[in-house]
This record gives structure tokens, C-alpha cells and sequence, in this order.
């Protein structure tokens, strides 16, 4: 017969596996995995999309509408070029990297050319930036900030390797900047205003304009490089950095603790909202947690928005409505950005819409809806970044890696 010690100890053993299951190793399989989701096919939403293929709109992580002028912006690496270097996700081959780096291209979506194609031009970036001043935009996202009714600033996370050796990137990761310019509406280039580079901005991802030239954005690893970074999925590790005009950043949350339930895991494209709330979404735990900026420059936690799938960038529409892709199916995924030519990824496209609480009210409600999803990856593959055109109802996708971009008209 087992003494009380043991009955107690196997009882403790039973208990914790217990709680590690339910809090932790659950998770990680049914929302992080995605095992035993169902996902659906494209044909069974009221949508009508077509690919965009164009070797300018190839790897197009993000993007941004002006609703006022009509133009869809998009960052654009070169799918050769994001295979080969992608920090973010460990790529950092950096002699497979495109020696231009990305490019920026207007897309006047209001304005069908013969060939059925929107009329675009490319935004050449005018002055010294990057790190190295060698004038060069690795970038995985942007955001932008209306000055005037001419005028807008964009926001630009550089990630370009140290000296351009496989090596060095191996060891060291990127050579992290933010690079800001002015864009006048209707030009063909922006002029580069600054470039802020901190110890507090190592990994970063999207940035979220907040007055005044100032910004938030996420480190989307609490690490460059090295095996820390591969658990941080699980362990979390992020955080968000602010970033004033002149360029001092500091931490705007806690840096990570022994409870990994409260740590950021793999936070993703934030954006302020229209309601002034910042949302930072997260590639690992499928949760949306919503911030308030505090007067000191740190951000309070006053809701967490549980989508149960890892989530990219967010995109705020004219209405208020939050868009955000999610990956259905991680490993799928994994497998597309590492070679888009021969492996496609599901994708899913997500509308959360508030429906109770103000700006500083921690009684928030929202309501998470699925719009669209692509189960074969037919059309929509490895999606990182929705845009919602209110004005038209169309959904504009772009993605980290795929080869193109996907435009989707409501029937």
C-alpha cells in the first residue's frame, strides 16, 4: 500500500500535469498548432478574389489605404529576397538579399488600367538612413500619420543585417532601425526626416504613430538570435517600445515574468485604433490585447480579445472595425514562407468590432467575426496584412512571402 507521502506526492504530479495541460500544452496544440480546427473553404463566403501578380507586388507584408486620395500603399520586399532574409522568422541569409532592399508602391485603386491592372508607381525614399546611412529599407511594416491634407509621415522598421555577411547576420540578427520621411500626397519619392535607433528597439515589427511624432512599436522576440528566441512562442518574450520625437525609447511594458500566461508571445503588427486604444496582436497565443497609453508613456493592459489563432498585423478601417489575418494552420504556414513557389497556406481574415466600452472604460466588449478564409490557399495564401476599403466594401491582402497580392470584391 502507497504511504500518505507518495498518495500526496502522485496527487501533486497529477495536479500539476493537470494545470500545465489546461493553462499551457492545450493551447499550444488546439490554438497555436491549430490541431483539430476546422477550416473553411474559400467558396463559402460572400466573396469574389482574385490574385494581383506583378514583380513589383511581390512579398508584400503590409499595407496601408488613404482613404482620402484612394491609394493602397505597399511595402514590398522581393519574395527571393524575404526567403532568404527574414529575421523575424530566422532567415538571415544575407547574401540572398536583395542589394535594393524593399520598395514602396502606390496603387490608385479607384483607377483600372487596359490590362485590368491598378495604376501604380514606386515612392523613392530621397536621403541617407538606415543604420550604415547606405540608404537601404529592409522593412516588414509600416504605418503612416496624417499630417495635413497634403502631407503624411511613414514609419518605416528597417532590419537590414550589420556588414551583409551570412556569419555576422547568423550571430548578431539585424541592424535595427526606424527610419521616418515626409510624403507629400501625389509624389513619386518621400524625404527621409530621422532615423531612431535605441537598445530598446531591437526586433521591431509595426509601428503605431501617437502624436507628435512619437510612436509604439512591437519587439516581436525578446532576442535577436539563439534558442531563447525559438521558445519564446511558448514562453513569451516581447515587448513595446515608445519612442518620442526625439528619438529616446524606452519600454512601454513589463519586460517578462515567471508567469508566462502574462508575457507577450510573439506580438505582431500593433495599431492604434481609432478609438485611441493600441492593439497589439500575437502569432502565438491568438489573443488581440488591448493597451491605453498612459500620460508617463507606458501602456496599461485593459482587455484581452481572444481570436484562438495566431494573429499578424491589425489594420483599423474608416469605421473603427479592426481587420487582421490569421494562420489557420501554422506548420502550412511555416512551410509557405519558407519556399511560397511550391507550398501555399491557408489563410483567414477576421473583422473585430467593438461593441461595449470607451477609450479608458476596462469593461471592453468586442465582437470577433470570420469574413473570409481559404482552406486550400486556391487564392489567398500565407496572408499577413488585410486592408477593408469601407467606401467599396474590398478587402486588399498582402503577405510576407507570397508572390503577389489579393484583392476581394463582396458579391
Amino acid at each position: 500500500m502507497p504511504s500518505i507521502g507518495n498518495l500526496i506526492y502522485y496527487s501533486a504530479v497529477v495536479a500539476w500535469s493537470a494545470a500545465i495541460y489546461q493553462f499551457l500544452i492545450k493551447d499550444i496544440l488546439t490554438v497555436s498548432i491549430g490541431l483539430g480546427r476546422v477550416i473553411q473553404s474559400i467558396d463559402e463566403f460572400p466573396y469574389s478574389c482574385q490574385r494581383i501578380e506583378h514583380p513589383q507586388l511581390e512579398a508584400c507584408e503590409d499595407l496601408w489605404l488613404d482613404q482620402q486620395e484612394r491609394v493602397l500603399y505597399a511595402a514590398c520586399a522581393g519574395t527571393k529576397s524575404r526567403m532568404a532574409w527574414s529575421p523575424v522568422i530566422s532567415r538571415l541569409d544575407a547574401s540572398g538579399r536583395r542589394p535594393s532592399g524593399s520598395e514602396i508602391i502606390a496603387l490608385d485603386i479607384d483607377s483600372i488600367a487596359p490590362n485590368g491592372f491598378f495604376s501604380h508607381r514606386t515612392i523613392v525614399p530621397r536621403g541617407s538612413f538606415g543604420a550604415r546611412g547606405d540608404a537601404v529599407l529592409d522593412t516588414v511594416g509600416f504605418t503612416s500619420e496624417v499630417i495635413d491634407d497634403s502631407t503624411i509621415h511613414f514609419y518605416f522598421p528597417n532590419v537590414a543585417p550589420y556588414h551583409g555577411t551570412y556569419f555576422e547576420a547568423k550571430e548578431l540578427g539585424a541592424n535595427a532601425t526606424v527610419e521616418v520621411f515626409e510624403f507629400k500626397r501625389g509624389n513619386d519619392e518621400m524625404k527621409h526626416l530621422r532615423t531612431i535607433q535605441s537598445p530598446a528597439v531591437w526586433s521591431p515589427n509595426r509601428p503605431a504613430a501617437v502624436g507628435g511624432g512619437a510612436f509604439l512599436v512591437s519587439n516581436d522576440h525578446g532576442v535577436k538570435v539563439g534558442w531563447r528566441k525559438q521558445l519564446e512562442p511558448i514562453i513569451g518574450g516581447g515587448t513595446v517600445a515608445y519612442c518620442s520625437y526625439t528619438g529616446k525609447c524606452h519600454s512601454a511594458t513589463l519586460p517578462p515574468g515567471i508567469d508566462i500566461r502574462k508575457n507577450l508571445k510573439f506580438p505582431n503588427g500593433l495599431a492604434k485604433g481609432k478609438d485611441g486604444l493600441i492593439y497589439v496582436p500575437s502569432s502565438a497565443d491568438g489573443t488581440v490585447k488591448v493597451f491605453t497609453l498612459q500620460p508617463n508613456q507606458t501602456l496599461t493592459q485593459l482587455h484581452t480579445i481572444r481570436v484562438g489563432m495566431p494573429l499578424d498585423n491589425v489594420s483599423p478601417d474608416a469605421r473603427g472595425d479592426l481587420w487582421v489575418s490569421g494562420f489557420p494552420d501554422v506548420r502550412q504556414t511555416m512551410k509557405a514562407m519558407a519556399d511560397p513557389y511550391q507550398h501555399v497556406s491557408p489563410a483567414t481574415v477576421f473583422r473585430i468590432r467593438k461593441v461595449k466600452g470607451g477609450r479608458e472604460d476596462s469593461k471592453l466588449e468586442y465582437e470577433v467575426k470570420k469574413m473570409i478564409e481559404d482552406k486550400e490557399g486556391a487564392i489567398i495564401s500565407g496572408a499577413t496584412t488585410v486592408v477593408h476599403d469601407v467606401k467599396s466594401g474590398r478587402l486588399f491582402l498582402g503577405a510576407a512571402a507570397s508572390p503577389f497580392i489579393v484583392v476581394c470584391e463582396p458579391r
